[in-house]
């Protein structure tokens, strides 16, 4: 798992150092380097820092217990609160969890940040109580692991096992300094045991392969891939092949990936009708996030559309797995055990998702865990009633394993078992944003990323009685906690003063708890734009058809996303202007444009928003932003002319 999604980046110049070499991602390099050099470095604060370097880098190599081990050295040589952090969640990853929470109220103390290391003890104190629970599962490990990394199995053909492995006969003599070992390649083995082989001289390269995901008539193959499209950095692509007359096809990136974004671990649901898949599509470098697109009768796949902030947290998701309706995923931030858990969600028969339910120990546990699949074909066994396989690296030995699980019967449940009667608690964690711009305080220059807003005022309300429930302040790092209540239907907003409030609704009925699990977090982020008075923005996909001012079904999203804002702010008045481009005449532009402006306002009435907070204004081709020659514009620079923007007015 330590290799897919984070970029693997190619230099030419020589490492000179183990700083160096850590910046560059070659963990494998950076230990022996700056073990040497922590040696060699006299002074306190040069050994705090390569100790902080070794206890990151063990980490990233999931060598878990040297990694506590460096970062206890770097606490002791007072590096800091990063230092602590880092002996915190790694003391979580081996599952001592004492002295996790130990580190984590010594980090609340010193930091301030008693929300998040709060919650951060809570998640120890649940993960105590998981493990003193009866297992359901049985687990063991395959036998043909190998003394490296194997991981993300999928079946095959009913009787196959296949998976991805940086084992020694891997394509390509070179090795990945990442890890130190070689770049992976998708192997293939009997379930039941047998010869491990490589899967096809066609898909395997000397790069990084792996993630195999298959359609369910087995002639379409979905796999990960990082390289480099030119010299520089290596980003991952998702890969598809066709199984032609028994043999694949030359593989080729899916049609909508963009440059200079990771895409990878692809899965299949809803009847080969979706892919699911990881990204970092919105903050490129950033946390990931599952995305979907979808299948059209053509043949086509749609653009990526994110999955809902049900699914996606403030962390990170990856190696999703589908199951007819039901998606696993693996979250190193949703309630669990340590490092990656895996969870499990379903569609709803409202088209909505379920909330995710942690899968609970022994298939969590604190290292990594993902890549959870159901064989269906496996041989029934007394008292199993249900078989599959997932990925781990809780041995802390450096490597993930394959294991395969079998699930036991449920005992039946005793009417005086308190356990049987105890109340489930549920949490609520909000994280604040605010948008960054290609150009500072220039929202029509496009979004590049986010940034947290910290004391931003977060309100809880009950949106059938409309009363408040509470309201408290995130910290530094927009980060909120809190306790909900049962069976409401809750508005969240997020007020700070300079910026337009947002808001989200949840709804605590009906929230499905695993048998054993005690606790659940809803995961909710509010962007809030800050607001510039008086200046146009523009509105994207507000077309029209030529000579014509009605709105297109296409344009609806876009203003219902306007409704929400008004509807959030009720202090505000804006002005809907239109714009034309240069062609045609002038007097006649300036009426289709107010015709245009109007029709704009008046859908926002429509929504029940107050006309006296609405104007409606067109400029015909009076502020072109684009000032080329009218007879030498591009189709491009009059759509560019051609605009439907919203200004904020001063009160």
């Amino acid at each position: 798992m330590n290799i897919f999604f984070l970029m693997a980046c190619s230099f030419s110049q020589k490492v000179k150092d183990g700083e160096m070499a850590f910046e560059r991602k070659q963990y494998s390099v950076a230990v022996a380097m700056l073990e040497k050099e922590f040696e060699e470095v006299k002074n306190e604060a040069g050994k705090a820092r390569k100790a902080y370097l070794l206890g990151n880098a063990y980490g990233r190599l999931l060598e878990y217990q040297e990694s506590k081990d460096w970062y206890s050295k770097s606490v002791k040589l007072n590096y800091g609160a990063e230092a602590l952090t880092g002996y915190a969640k790694t003391c979580k990853s081996l599952e001592d969890y004492e002295s996790a929470i130990e580190a984590y109220q010594k980090l609340g103390a010193i930091t301030g940040r008693k929300q998040e290391t709060d919650r951060e003890v809570l998640l120890c104190r649940q993960a105590m109580d998981y493990k003193t629970k009866k297992p359901e599962y049985l687990l063991e490990r395959i036998f043909e692991n190998s003394t490296v990394s194997d991981y993300s199995p999928v079946l095959y053909d009913g009787q196959y096992l296949v998976f991805t492995s940086e084992r020694k006969d891997a394509t390509g003599k070179e090795v990945y300094k990442w890890t130190g070992e070689r770049f992976c390649d998708i192997f293939i083995m009997l379930k039941n045991g047998s010869e491990v082989k490589k899967f096809d001289s066609g898909i395997n390269t000397d790069q990084n392969d792996g993630a195999a995901w298959f359609s369910r008539d087995l002639n379409k193959l979905f796999f990960t891939r990082c390289y480099s499209e030119e010299s520089g950095d290596d980003y991952c692509r998702i890969m598809y092949s066709d199984r032609i007359n028994g043999l694949w096809s030359d593989p080729e990136p899916m049609p909508f990936l963009q440059s200079k974004i990771n895409y990878g671990q692809a899965t299949l649901i809803e009847n080969d009708s979706i892919l699911v898949f990881t990204a970092d599509i919105e903050e490129p470098g950033g946390p990931l996030d599952l995305y979907y697109s979808e299948l059209f009768t053509d043949g086509t796949w749609t653009s990526p559309e994110k999955l809902p902030s049900t699914i996606n947290s403030q962390g990170n998701e990856k190696f999703p797995t589908g199951d007819g309706d039901t998606l696993y995923f693996s979250s190193d931030y949703w309630p669990g055990l340590g490092g990656y858990d895996i969870f499990k969600t379903y569609l709803k028969n409202d088209g909505t998702w379920s909330y995710p339910a942690n899968m609970g120990y022994p298939i969590n546990s604190g290292g990594d865990d993902f890549s959870f699949i159901i064989d269906y074909q496996a041989k029934p066994k007394m008292t199993v009633v249900q078989q599959g396989y997932f990925a781990s690296s809780r041995s802390g030995s450096g490597k993930d394993d394959i294991f395969r699980f079998s699930r036991l019967a449920a005992e039946p449940v005793k009417t005086e078992d308190p356990d049987a009667k105890q109340e489930k608690e549920l949490y609520l964690t909000v994280k604040t944003f605010t948008p960054l711009y290609r150009i500072t305080d220039d929202p029509n220059s496009g979004q590049t990323g986010r940034q947290a807003l910290g004391e931003t005022l977060i309100k809880l309300a009950d949106n059938v009685e409309n009363s408040k429930i509470s309201e408290n302040y995130t910290d530094k790092n927009g980060f909120y906690y809190t306790k909900l209540m049962p069976d409401k239907a809750i508005k969240i907003t997020g007020a700070k003063l300079g910026y337009l409030n947002a808001s989200e609704f949840i709804d605590t009925k009906n929230v499905v708890y695993n048998e054993n699990e005690k606790s659940k977090t809803i995961n909710v982020e509010l962007t809030l734009a800050k607001i510039y008075t008086d200046k146009e923005i523009n509105l994207n996909n507000i077309y029209y058809d030529y000579d014509k001012w009605d709105i297109k079904n296409e344009a609806k999203p876009t203003l219902d996303q306007l409704v929400k804002i008004m509807n959030d702010n009720p202090q505000i008045n804006i002005q809907m202007s239109s714009h034309t481009d240069c062609r045609g005449e002038e007097s006649y532009n300036e009426v289709l444009s107010q015709r245009r402006a109007q029709s704009a306002t008046d859908y926002l009435i429509s929504k029940g928003i107050s006309a006296a907070r609405l104007i409606a204004k067109g400029y015909g081709e009076s502020q072109l932003v684009d000032s080329c020659s009218c007879e030498q514009c591009t189709e491009d620079q009059h759509q560019t002319n051609r605009r439907t923007t919203f200004k904020i007015l001063k009160k």
